[in-house]
């Protein structure tokens, strides 16, 4: 009496790395949009004064100033480089790619404390004039009243920024906070580009409500997000939403105050 045994059949033919290229699906999600959403609010709001200067022809701006928006976009750029690795299925190229961009968050953070320490230093501004006179729209208020809200606002959202991308790099392993806490170290340096294009006709300029009314909607579509992908609201997203709220309203404050308007005195 004999026996069969069947052995399974294999493929023993080999498989290239072109075939699993070809093979791998991106996977286009939120974490993939929102920074492609950042980076285009970037570039709408500083077409004219950066990158499309010869068009449009706008007042000149020191060499400073140039560095701080080429470091700024490179960040942007790097953000969204990043969320598209992910989507690839590239996870060693986003790793390898994260710690430098952890490095350069440190220029980042510079570049903008460096730009918001020059706004008013060296520029000859009659402190005490109205607003008016910047010739950007700004009513009611002096100049000192005016840049202390920018310089105390750009501060504390540097500070932001710095703290979500340390929280980023300390929760990297953790990817369901590490990817709200990166999106949020975003989200937190786009004021200047929303005051910008809040001076768009029919925006109401940099004294209306468009720069909160779009910082809003875009914590809120996080929240509405968590919900909809987790059915709750993360901590790192309820987190990271109670600090900008209420370190910007603390700036708000601290900008009206005598120590808020000194340290503009100050700088000039």
């Amino acid at each position: 009496m004999s026996s069969q045994i069947t052995r399974p059949v294999t493929n023993d033919a080999p498989i290239s790395m072109s075939s699993v290229a070809r093979n791998r699906q991106w996977r286009i999600g939120f974490f993939t949009v929102m920074p492609g959403v950042i980076f285009l609010i970037v570039l709408a709001g500083f077409t004219r004064t950066l990158y499309a200067r010869p068009l449009f022809h706008p007042r000149p701006i020191p060499p400073y100033l140039y560095v701080h928006g080429i470091v700024l976009t490179c960040w942007f750029a790097w953000a969204w480089t990043q969320s598209l690795l992910i989507s690839a299925g590239r996870i060693a190229n986003h790793r390898r790619s994260g710690m430098l961009g952890a490095c350069f968050a440190v220029i980042v953070f510079a570049a903008a404390l460096m730009a918001t320490m020059g706004l008013v230093s060296g520029r000859g501004l009659d402190l005490n004039a109205s607003a008016s006179s910047i010739g950007i729209g700004i009513k009611g208020i002096t100049v000192a009243q005016f840049y202390s809200g920018v310089v105390w606002h750009n501060v504390v959202n540097a500070l932001s920024f710095a703290l979500f991308v340390a929280g980023g790099v300390i929760f990297r392993h953790r990817p369901q906070i590490h990817k709200r806490l990166m999106l949020f170290a975003s989200i937190s340096l786009l004021n200047p580009a929303l005051a910008r294009i809040a001076r768009w006709p029919g925006l109401g300029g940099e004294q209306g409500p468009f720069t909160l009314i779009v910082f809003l909607s875009l914590a809120a579509v996080v929240v509405v997000y968590d919900l909809y992908s987790r059915k709750r609201v993360e901590p790192s997203t309820m987190i990271a939403i109670a600090w900008l709220l209420i370190i910007r309203n603390a700036a708000t404050f601290v900008s009206h105050t005598h120590l808020g308007l000194s340290l503009i005195y100050a700088l000039r």
